[in-house]
């Protein structure tokens, strides 16, 4: 009887790794899914019939965010064993609630002696009028708001069709909509990351999938 279990336990975790990356972050128990949208640019945002403003806010909401949630490194060759060469950046100064200073002075510029990944992506996760729904009324759109905030995304050196979260949390392979569990997205405050552990998920799990 176990063994029947533990088969069946395996089969289950093989087909959830087949499940197309653009629905990676599923529902979870009594946890209903929302729909965002996930783009490498607010060109190519627009490009999805989606009004170019609430792109470019959408990527600026992202982008602010930014250096307050990026996995933060010791050093720039730790920081590209994940991201790449040349896809890492100095990280700045935050204040003492992490966030970026208001004022962008040369001195609130200054290294932290940290190093982060570059922005690969965003996630507009509180887009209106989405599908080009610019005459929508009011009510209509403040019904279509997300509890998933705009954020940024990012790609491992190892796994480059991938968007994850500044948490590590793939949320899909490709650009356009896709769900996710709320719970699952919310950004967090940045954190230090070790060395390799970025993506490190998706490179076990290949690992495990070529050995059987």
């Amino acid at each position: 009887m176990t063994n029947t279990k533990t088969f069946k336990r395996s089969k289950t975790a093989r087909l959830i790794m087949m499940v197309p990356a653009a629905g990676m972050v599923l529902a979870g128990c009594g946890e209903k899914p929302v729909e965002v949208q996930v783009f490498n640019s607010p060109d190519e945002c627009a490009a999805y019939y989606n009004p170019p403003a609430e792109c470019k806010a959408a990527f600026d909401d992202a982008k602010a965010l930014h250096p307050q949630v990026a996995p933060r490194y010791a050093s720039r060759q730790e920081c590209e064993t994940d991201f790449g060469t040349g896809q890492c950046e100095t990280a700045p100064v935050l204040t003492a609630n992490n966030t970026v200073p208001t004022e962008q002075t040369q001195q609130s510029q200054q290294s932290s002696g940290f190093f982060m990944p570059m922005m690969m992506g965003f996630m507009a996760g509180q887009m209106l009028n989405r599908g080009g729904m610019a005459g929508a009324p009011q009510q209509q759109a403040t019904a279509n708001r997300s509890p998933v905030p705009n954020q940024p995304l990012y790609k491992s050196r190892d796994d480059r069709s991938t968007f994850r979260t500044a948490t590590n949390t793939a949320v899909a392979s490709q650009p356009g909509s896709t769900s996710i569990r709320p719970s699952a997205v919310q950004p967090k405050p940045a954190a230090m990351a070790r060395r390799g552990g970025f993506g490190a998920q998706a490179a076990q799990r290949n690992v495990s999938s070529n050995g059987g």
